[in-house]
């Protein structure tokens, strides 16, 4: 995760993919818009936020996806993540950084 790379162009459409296979995902979909809402943050800021969530829950990729996703509607490029995980490792450790960059690779290259 190197470079200026850019989200694969239907990243977006697989995350939306996997959002609709998922339980309940009217429901998530509306709690994450009413929680953007709520923070008062920007979606520059709150995608980072939301990152490094997922980071320190040592996420699933299926989560990195449904986020990616999201974020790349929103204009956030893939160097962009690399600058959050590496402001990351210090405090939540390398081997967090590590898995969740194998998650998010895992979830570049997921089918929708």
């Amino acid at each position: 995760m190197t470079g200026q790379a850019d989200p694969p162009p239907d990243l977006a459409t697989r995350a939306d993919a996997l959002l609709r296979r998922t339980p309940n995902a009217d429901l998530l979909a509306g709690i994450s818009t009413d929680l953007f809402k709520a923070s008062g943050l920007d979606q520059d800021t709150l995608v980072p936020v939301w990152l490094a969530a997922l980071v320190e829950l040592d996420a699933p990729s299926e989560s990195y996806l449904m986020n990616l996703g999201a974020a790349s509607q929103t204009g956030v490029s893939l160097e962009r993540v690399h600058q959050v995980l590496a402001a990351l490792a210090p405090i939540v450790g390398k081997p967090r950084v590590v898995s969740a960059t194998f998650n998010i690779m895992k979830a570049l290259k997921a089918g929708g």
